[in-house]
């Protein structure tokens, strides 16, 4: 059995009804084409991230978003009371 490489889906929308869809096997290529429409530090939600004028967003499957713009992600609470 081959092993297939990771395909990363980046999907681009805007307000002005602009929509890209691409795929790609590595994540540096991902990145340039997420960055490219909402920039290298868009303000990052739980399902897509969103440029900083409001104009666009970007969703991604096959990476989290966090590893798509190389930000840390946030602390998550746990069981016990700590953050992590």
């Amino acid at each position: 059995m081959t092993d297939h490489p990771r395909i990363i889906a980046v999907t681009y929308s805007s307000i002005d009804g602009v929509h890209k869809h691409r795929k790609f096997k590595t994540l540096a290529r991902a990145r340039a084409f997420a960055t490219k429409w909402v920039g290298e530090h868009p303000t990052i939600g739980s399902t897509y991230a969103v440029s900083d004028d409001g104009v666009g967003k970007v969703m991604v499957d096959g990476v989290s978003l966090f590893t798509l713009f190389g930000e840390t992600p946030w602390p998550t609470k746990q069981p016990d009371g700590s953050w992590l």
